[in-house]
């Protein structure tokens, strides 16, 4: 796991008063289409996801989890979302959220595609905006 890394990447986008997207791991086996390897290089993607988790929660308490399908809708339709949302509604479904004193954090698992392997992301509201949640 690589989770002093990904802490350090949290950190760095807490850092940055605006809103931002960070790509803390991808699950590239670095093989020839090995489907073997590319399994287990998502489940330590995975392991990292869940991990994270926990440690945060640990220092930020629970995290609501947030579906972003409808923020997904929203956006196909027209719909002028903020950033981040805007960026990691088509590539995360659901996305574990905390307030984090002036604004919020969240990681989820990204996938742009079948072909595309799996990320770990981390996003960043801007200061003074609220969290992500169920759009009306």
């Amino acid at each position: 796991m690589h989770l002093a890394h990904h802490l350090a990447a949290l950190d760095g986008l807490r850092a940055d008063p605006a809103a931002r997207t960070a790509v803390l791991r991808t699950a590239d086996p670095h093989s020839d289409g090995d489907p073997l390897e590319l399994l287990e290089a998502e489940r330590e993607v995975r392991a990292d996801h869940e991990a994270l988790i926990v440690l945060l929660s640990r220092q930020w308490g629970e995290p609501e989890t947030v579906d972003l399908g409808p923020h997904l809708l929203a956006a196909a339709e027209g719909a002028t979302l903020p950033e981040p949302e805007r960026t990691v509604c088509w590539r995360v479904a659901e996305l574990a959220v905390w307030p984090v004193r002036d604004r919020w954090m969240g990681v989820g698992l990204a996938r742009h595609g079948e072909d595309i392997p799996l990320q770990l992301l981390a996003a960043a509201g801007e200061r003074g905006r609220s969290a992500p949640s169920v759009l009306g």
